[in-house]
């Protein structure tokens, strides 16, 4: 009995021992951490701004000015002028004009041709400019002026340009302007824009009439420089017509008209393209 009792008394002492070293680790600080300061807050509260009240406009009326109508003058009308002087020789001397334009192939091809047509070379591309102009201030007569044209066109470019004016400033006068243009055109050709015009105009004319004609004749060719007989034989019949025309001092515009349409109308059996342009303009207009 007294070993037992001597045992428990050993586990006692040591177990109380092991209770005091956990307690006193329990206890004690492992750290050196500090206490957290408490925040304390220095912003000063920022007083409200006081509204400042809108300003306050007035709006001064500006009076809009009044606008006055001015009345324009009335246009006075003045009568068309060409500004081309008038012909003062004598009708019967007149004489027609014959010409030619021969164009050069190309080795560019299309494109140069093109070039060329804007250079407005109408010797080298073939696309000539037949213009007739005549103002007749010459009373109690028929003054005929008349030009003829011919044209081989090369390239594929086909733009030539045929107008006839006519202008009658006279008394008991008649006045016919004639542009005659034969234009031949590679069958190759692309652009085909020929351009025919007539222009007939009466500047202080009393018992008068007076006629623009042009003509243009448009074929296609597969060697265009080389002009066909028929052509050149129907070319020069109306050449023959209006100069025997210009030559009479007797005859009237109607009968002059008659004779020149039976001639002109020789091209109608060739196979081309018959253009006329026809502007009348009398004493009543």
């Amino acid at each position: 009995m007294e070993l037992r009792r001597d045992a428990f008394e050993r586990w006692r002492g040591g177990t109380c021992v092991a209770l005091v070293l956990v307690l006193g680790m329990l206890t004690t600080p492992t750290g050196s951490a500090q206490p957290a300061p408490v925040a304390t807050s220095t912003a000063s509260a920022t007083p409200t701004p006081t509204p400042t009240p809108p300003a306050i406009f007035t709006a001064t009326a500006t009076p809009t000015p009044t606008l006055v109508a001015t009345p324009s003058p009335t246009p006075v009308a003045t009568p068309f002028s060409s500004g081309v002087p008038c012909a003062t020789d004598d009708p019967s001397n007149e004489r027609v004009q014959r010409s030619e334009r021969h164009g050069i192939e190309d080795d560019q091809g299309d494109q140069g041709n093109r070039a060329n047509q804007d250079n407005g070379d109408e010797f080298r591309t073939g696309n000539g400019r037949n213009e007739v102009v005549l103002h007749n201030c010459t009373d109690d007569r028929l003054r005929v002026r008349a030009a003829i044209q011919l044209n081989t066109i090369a390239g594929r470019v086909v733009k030539p340009l045929n107008e006839a004016y006519a202008e009658g400033s006279c008394t008991h006068c008649q006045t016919l302007v004639v542009a005659l243009q034969v234009d031949l055109y590679d069958e190759r050709a692309t652009d085909i824009e020929p351009q025919n015009y007539a222009i007939a105009i009466n500047n202080d004319c009393q018992h008068c009439v007076t006629v623009a004609l042009a003509i243009q004749y448009a074929q296609a060719e597969e060697h265009p420089r080389d002009v066909a007989g028929d052509i050149s034989d129907t070319v020069s019949s109306i050449s023959d017509t209006l100069a025997a025309i210009q030559r009479d001092p007797t005859i009237s515009l109607a009968d002059a008209e008659a004779s020149l349409n039976v001639a002109i109308a020789r091209f109608n059996e060739l196979g081309g393209a018959l253009l006329e342009q026809r502007d009348e303009r009398d004493s009543e207009d």
